[in-house]
């Protein structure tokens, strides 16, 4: 994602989560959600770059990113919603110039619109320590990476299934 509003300099908030907290409030997301994040933030592959090599759609992949900035958030409120979900809209390569004129005048209605965006954004930057952590090892570059049931992979439940049918058939 690209910076939008912060300048390079900023101070921290006090009310947001540490890097531990963080990490594991990504690592409760589905498998699936992680992926499309670590894609994004470490590899830095748009929106539409992800939703092409995961073969999901691209409202897939916004929703998802979405639910990151969700979970990432401090504390909840009207405000800090909208926010992240500007943020991750104005990431879409679907987004609408209509859309951004929406954007603006949300933007402009309340100082505290300003204040979610911004926080919203420093959020954006806190998340690439963690993002580093849980993408150890690389395992969200692979296509199958996101699919799981219940932690295990599917390809170890269809060899389960598959080591079952044969001595079953035996």
């Amino acid at each position: 994602m690209t910076r939008l509003l912060l300048p390079l300099e900023h101070h921290h908030d006090s009310a947001d989560l540490g890097e531990d907290a963080l990490l594991v409030r990504l690592k409760k997301l589905p498998r699936r959600v992680q992926q499309v994040f670590l894609l994004n933030r470490l590899d830095q592959l748009s929106f539409a770059a992800i939703a092409q090599r995961l073969d999901i759609g691209a409202p897939t992949v916004e929703r998802h990113m979405g639910q990151v900035l969700q979970a990432a958030l401090p504390v909840r409120s009207a405000s800090s919603t909208a926010a992240a979900q500007w943020y991750v809209r104005l990431q879409s390569p679907d987004i609408t110039a209509s859309e951004r004129i929406d954007f603006r005048r949300w933007l402009d209605a309340a100082p505290e619109h300003l204040h979610a965006f911004h926080a919203t954004e420093l959020r954006w930057r806190n998340l690439l320590a963690p993002a580093r952590q849980l993408g150890d090892g690389h395992w969200y570059r692979q296509a199958w990476a996101g699919v799981s049931l219940g932690g295990c992979s599917v390809a170890l439940g269809l060899g389960l299934a598959a080591a079952l049918a044969i001595g079953f058939w035996s």
